[in-house]
């Protein structure tokens, strides 16, 4: 940098120093966050000074969110800390797990009995949409209607990602993703069905984000969408039914999109669902969302 355009420079930032200092000082700290030394301290916010601070503080954010994803628990004779499996979670309840993966002999569903229900291999697209019902009433010659209040809905949780086949294993569990889906929007129906008949789909766990995301929420599977490309190859997955190889083709990347619908239990809602509660976090472990 030439002599002239560090004068320049510093003129300009001994001037913007003196406006900042004239502000209140919670508001020099926000200029400060964003120019450092700008009221003082770094004389030229565009040195080597300014840039390794900046560095300093992406290092200082990354390192905070490795540390965000670890739970410390306390105990009286030590400290301990493990990872926290926050992603993306559909499994079975504790009841309805032994009656789905009981219920699979040939295997099909072992992928997603290792994994404790369907795991999404990457981050969903979730888009969250609550309701409110109102009536409304508009009476003659008014230019404002009056509303009262109805009801309150939970939001649905359409879920969107890819999945992926990178190798056969990958292939077997895509196969068992596929199955699940088919298998849990299915009822009892039928004269082989025993005394099971009219029992209708499980009701499902849904998990994802950790504690004051979606923690333990119960819903129902509305509908679900498989996109299967043709612009990817297919692994062929051999499965053994009734002792018999059998072959199926799934494809090395495949979208996949469900619906959940909240379903808590009516006396869950009436015996533990208190606002106040909701409002300060202590209802997020109930599966309330």
């Amino acid at each position: 940098m030439s002599f002239f355009e560090k004068s320049v420079n510093n003129y300009l930032t001994k001037k913007a120093g003196k406006a900042v200092s004239k502000l209140d000082p919670r508001l020099q700290g926000i200029v400060n966050s964003f120019f450092p030394g700008i009221a003082g301290g770094i004389e030229n916010y565009s040195d080597n000074s300014f840039i390794n601070q900046r560095l300093s503080s992406s290092e200082a954010l990354a390192d905070a969110v490795t540390q965000a994803g670890l739970i410390k628990t306390e105990s009286t004779s030590e400290v301990l800390s493990k990872s926290y499996d926050w992603r993306a979670r559909l499994r079975p309840k504790g009841a309805g797990a032994d009656l789905i993966y009981q219920a699979d002999n040939n295997g099909l569903l072992a992928p997603l009995k290792k994994t404790g229900g369907m795991v999404w291999q990457t981050t969903p697209n979730i888009f969250l949409s609550g309701m409110t019902d109102y009536n409304e009433q508009l009476l003659h010659g008014m230019n404002y209607p009056i509303y009262t209040y109805n009801s309150s809905r939970p939001p649905t949780l359409p879920v969107t990602a890819d999945f992926y086949a990178n190798d056969i294993y990958d292939a077997q569990y895509l196969l068992a993703v596929w199955h699940f889906l088919r298998t849990v929007t299915k009822s009892y129906f039928g004269e082989q069905t025993g005394d099971k008949k009219g029992t209708p789909p499980p009701v499902l766990i849904f998990e994802y984000m950790g504690d004051h995301g979606f923690n333990k929420v119960p819903v129902i599977l509305r509908d679900y969408t498989i996109q299967l490309p043709d612009d990817v190859d297919y692994v062929p997955v051999v499965s053994k039914v009734d002792g018999k190889d059998q072959t199926t083709y799934m494809p090395m990347r495949m979208n996949i999109s469900v619906n959940l619908v909240p379903s808590v239990a009516p006396h869950k809602v009436r015996e533990k669902f208190n606002v106040e509660s909701f409002r300060n976090g202590k209802l997020y472990k109930d599966g309330f969302i």
